[in-house]
């Protein structure tokens, strides 16, 4: 479960960074006591997943293989 968790860890940063880009520019404009939490919170989950990606990379892994 651990695996799975820190595998995905970067795209959903990613997915919640781009639903935040684009509600900001093109939908309506946030406040900042909500955007700041939210993008704080993707930029440590996509720092998350590119650790864990080198991590698996230095082992020879692959980070998405959930055997």
């Amino acid at each position: 479960m651990k695996k799975k968790l820190l595998a995905l860890a970067n795209p959903v940063g990613l997915l919640i960074f781009l639903i935040y880009t684009i509600t900001n520019r093109f939908i309506t404009e946030l406040p900042d006591s909500i955007s700041i939490p939210i993008f704080i919170v993707s930029i440590i989950l996509i720092l998350i997943g590119i650790t864990y990606s080198g991590y698996c990379l230095g082992k020879r892994k692959n980070p998405y293989d959930f055997k």
